[in-house]
């Protein structure tokens, strides 16, 4: 990657435009996986901080989710959340330490990614689904 900042961002947004629908494409190898990461990742340390939304098949799922992106993107897990039965939405904002569980009636599966930014309104976006395995 680019060391200017404008370029990071133009080219990481490039690589993350896929991943603005509803249907994402799949990441089957670690290989297909490495460029998204590291577009996130980029992303992630231009801006304030990041927020989660994963919708997940069950709460240990979305659980392991979460601690995986946590864990990469260099937040530590929250320590309390409420286990819900079923599909789950979880919502981890860490700039605010809250970590919010609710049932999930959705078919959708992954992770969305919103970046906050208060000097840039351009990097102020939400990127996803990603795969809930992705990290």
């Amino acid at each position: 990657m680019p060391a200017n900042p404008l370029e990071i961002v133009q080219q990481s947004q490039a690589a993350l435009d896929r991943f603005t629908g509803v249907e994402s494409p799949p990441l089957p190898t670690a290989a297909d996986k490495e460029p998204v990461q590291a577009a996130l990742l980029a992303l992630a340390k231009l801006t304030d901080y990041q927020m989660f939304g994963i919708l997940a098949a069950s709460c240990d799922q979305g659980i392991a989710a979460l601690r995986a992106y946590a864990q990469a993107f260099g937040y530590e897990m929250p320590s309390s959340w409420q286990p819900v039965e079923g599909p789950t939405y979880i919502k981890f904002n860490p700039n605010l330490g809250s970590c919010h569980t609710d049932s999930y009636t959705g078919e959708h599966r992954g992770v969305l990614v919103s970046y906050q930014s208060a000097a840039d309104e351009n990097l102020n976006q939400i990127y996803g689904h990603f795969p809930l395995d992705l990290f």
